[in-house]
């Protein structure tokens, strides 16, 4: 038998049979029965999605800003009145919580108390951005969860633009409130600049006034370091001095003690009296020498006393009236000490006379001792000489302190003089009496009483008279002690002087140093003032002239416009769907098909298995071809799907169909039912993985390589190329992959079925023989 022969017994056997006919009609028509339920609605998704009831409450309170009330919860509810994108359903919180509950809502939407109010804290430290509840049902349907979550996100944009514009409308406001304040900083700052340039016009007189007085702050300074040094010098000169006042007082009072003794000394002697009349012939004989001595002791007490009422009157004249003088002063007083010295010598001499006129004068302790202080203070006379050189050479420095005590002393010391030349008068006339007495001693004892009585007396006004020398001396001593405190109180001060005058100098410097810095600096300072004012007055002038319209404020609200086309555009929702529709519905025709035409048996046995593989491969690929057909006209002219090419359009679903029948025929051929099972997890398989739901792109990295070896990519990118592209490129390719799945499972197909013909043949042979045998 032909392989021509043995197609069209292929052919007849499903003509000839109606059982089989019938069946076969049914099943090239399931893909038509698909296409024509997946394919002929023309809604979208989206179509109807204002019958999705979403419950929205609105509980914002409102706000007020700039004295205007604004509630943007009510707005949110008049705008969504308007659209009716969901079915929305304005209720309480409390009929939305109840509607949740019992899955009456898809969503609910909620409008917080403080919306508003925390809308307007965007200007604030620390604003708080409004947040819009809502609670998503997403349990009741997956699409409907995308689509309400879309809608919420449309409401959060309608809401930020709407919240944007009345920000915009606030900063506008206080945009203008600025221009107010730039005028009022531009003139703020022109009086900056004129208080500045006044500031630096004084700033300039002031470093002026101290570069001028740069150099007296320098003298004074210096001057004041020369005022520590003499202080110094006059501290030390004092000092060196104590030592000297202190002899000088102690001699005083030396004196004052011997004189004192002298005293004693007479008033024990008056009972000798007696016995000095009785050698009062013996002294007649030095009467005359004693009386010489007196004189001279007489004029030496009138020149001291005049030497005393000369240092009185140098004081008045000279020291209280200015210190340059005291020097002259105190040499008039040594003057009058020297005639002192002389007076006390001819004392002495006087005294050492005595001892001639008296009896066993010079055994007399008193008169040793006076004797004796006489030649000490006469021996040291020369030292004392040089010492109150050194004391004129400080009597400047002691022109303050010794204006009283000194001149106390003074006065003292000149009452102890006239005492004592009043004391040398009497003695002198009691040594004339005692002249007198000599001569007239035998006349009578009683005038040489007198004459010892009137010299007992002079002696006591003596001792008065030094021991007022004394008291002066030793108020010149305290007077230079404390003249000495003084001074270093004064040296103290002068330091401290000259310390504060040597800071004020360092500071005096720093002080114009700084001043020039500041006239440096209030020079910037107008310059940055003046631009300052320009730029206020710049910026008052533009935020001025801000008077935005209504459209203005719409494009703060929202900046940036979509300006763009959708090409390759599905004119329905079913136009998306088609290449997985016809894909699918191409795939299961080929799938039933096997279920009412043999794929296995032949109808006869052929003569080899080329012929039974030609044969089944013709009759399935004219049904195949027939369904293909079908589909494609029907899909073109009854449901007028728009396709960039009618022509490749249905030579691409025979290609489809051909190679989804090589596929379903191997596996059915190998194993039967089981190859059908298997086909049909193969086309579960490809259900999600081929781009039919999901874009290749956005499936996981396992499930896109998948993809790669699967029919149904191919098949799938074809058609939407060929319907929505217009693009043919990637469509050969395609085919190509296709074509090749074809020329595979052909291959395999046929080598199927020479393996089952040689186990058919097999099995005839071993019949025949059987049957050979049994007859």
């Amino acid at each position: 038998m032909s392989k021509m022969r043995y197609m069209s017994v292929e052919l007849k056997h499903i003509f000839k049979n109606r059982y089989i006919l019938i069946p076969v009609c049914l099943a090239v028509l399931v893909p038509l029965i698909y296409a024509m339920i997946m394919l002929s609605p023309k809604w979208g998704p989206y179509d109807n999605t204002d019958n999705l009831p979403v419950a929205v409450v609105n509980n914002d309170l409102g706000a007020v800003s700039e004295g205007k009330k604004i509630n943007i919860g009510e707005s949110l509810l008049t705008s969504l009145k308007e659209n009716n994108v969901l079915g929305w359903e304005f209720v309480s919180a409390e009929e939305a919580q109840i509607g949740m509950k019992n899955m009456q809502y898809y969503m609910t939407i909620e409008v917080p108390k403080d919306f508003s109010k925390q809308a307007l804290t965007v200007l604030d430290d620390e604003p708080v951005k409004p947040k819009l509840k809502f609670t998503q049902n997403e349990g009741l349907h997956f699409m409907a969860a995308q689509v309400t979550n879309k809608a919420a996100e449309t409401l959060k944009s309608q809401l930020s633009s709407q919240i944007t514009a009345t920000y915009v409308e606030n900063v506008i406001l206080q945009l203008k409130e600025v221009a107010n304040g730039f005028t009022d900083g531009a003139d703020g700052a022109e009086q900056i600049n004129d208080g500045t340039e006044e500031l630096k016009n004084g700033s300039e007189q002031i470093l002026g006034s101290l570069t001028e007085k740069n150099e007296d702050i320098g003298r004074l300074a210096n001057g004041a370091q020369e005022l520590n040094m003499g202080t110094g010098t006059l501290l030390d000169s004092l000092q060196g001095k104590s030592s000297d006042i202190s002899r000088l007082a102690d001699g005083a009072s030396e004196i004052n003690n011997g004189t004192y003794q002298l005293l004693q000394e007479l008033n024990n002697k008056s009972p000798d009296i007696n016995r000095l009349a009785e050698g009062a012939s013996e002294l007649a004989g030095g009467t005359s020498e004693l009386q010489a001595g007196a004189t001279d002791l007489l004029e030496g007490a009138n020149q001291a006393k005049s030497g005393s009422a000369q240092l009185m009157q140098g004081f008045d004249e000279e020291i209280l009236p200015g210190s340059v003088e005291l020097a002259a002063g105190v040499q008039e007083a040594q003057a009058g000490v020297n005639e002192t010295i002389e007076s006390m010598e001819n004392l002495q001499a006087a005294l050492e006379q005595l001892p001639n006129s008296v009896d066993g004068l010079e055994n007399n302790t008193l008169y040793r001792m006076i004797m004796g202080q006489l030649n000490e203070n006469l021996k040291t006379t020369p030292q004392k000489q040089q010492d109150f050189q050194r004391l004129v050479d400080g009597a400047n420095a002691l022109r303050d302190g010794l204006k009283n005590d000194f001149n106390t002393g003074l006065i003292s010391l000149n009452n102890g003089l006239s005492e004592l030349a009043d004391g040398q008068k009497q003695l002198k006339a009691g040594v004339d009496q005692l002249a007198s007495g000599s001569k007239e001693v035998a006349a009578g004892n009683k005038t040489v009483a007198t004459g010892w009585n009137a010299l007992q007396t002079n002696v006591a006004k003596l001792h008065d008279g030094t021991n007022q020398l004394k008291n002066g001396n030793a108020s010149v001593e305290q007077g230079w002690n404390e003249l000495t405190t003084g001074a270093l109180r004064l040296h103290d001060g002068s330091s401290q002087v000259s310390e504060g005058n040597q800071t004020v100098k360092a500071g005096w410097l720093t002080l114009t140093n700084g001043v020039s810095q500041v006239d440096d600096g209030l020079e910037q300072l107008a310059g940055g003032s003046k631009e300052l004012q320009a730029g206020l007055q710049a910026g008052a002038k533009q935020t001025s002239s801000i008077d935005p319209e209504e459209d203005n404020i719409a494009m703060f609200a929202e900046p940036v416009a979509l300006d763009g086309e959708v090409i390759n555009s599905f004119p329905f929702y079913r136009d998306a769907n088609a290449p997985y529709i016809l894909t699918l519905a191409l795939y299961v025709g080929v799938l039933v098909m096997s279920f009412v035409v043999q794929y296995r048996k032949p109808v006869t046995f052929p003569p080899s298995a080329l012929t039974w593989f030609t044969g089944k491969t013709v009759k399935l690929s004219l049904l195949t071809i027939i369904q293909a057909s079908i589909i494609s006209l029907y899909t073109l002219f009854v449901l007028q799907l728009d396709v960039q090419s009618s022509f490749w359009f249905i030579l691409f679903s025979i290609g489809v169909s051909l190679a989804f029948l090589m596929i379903v025929l191997f596996l059915v051929g190998l194993a039967g039912n089981i190859g059908r099972f298997i086909a049909l997890v193969f086309v579960v398989l490809q259900l999600s993985t081929t781009g039919s739901s999901l874009p290749i792109d956005m499936l996981p990295e396992g499930l896109r390589q998948l993809s790669a070896f699967l029919p149904f990519t191919y098949s799938i990118e074809s058609y939407r190329s060929i319907i929505t592209l217009g693009i043919t490129s990637n469509m050969w390719e395609n085919i190509s992959v296709l074509f090749l799945y074809f020329i595979i499972f052909a291959v395999l197909t046929l080598i199927v079925f020479f393996v089952r013909y040689r186990f058919d043949k097999k099995q005839i042979e071993h019949q025949a023989n059987i049957n050979e045998s049994v007859s």
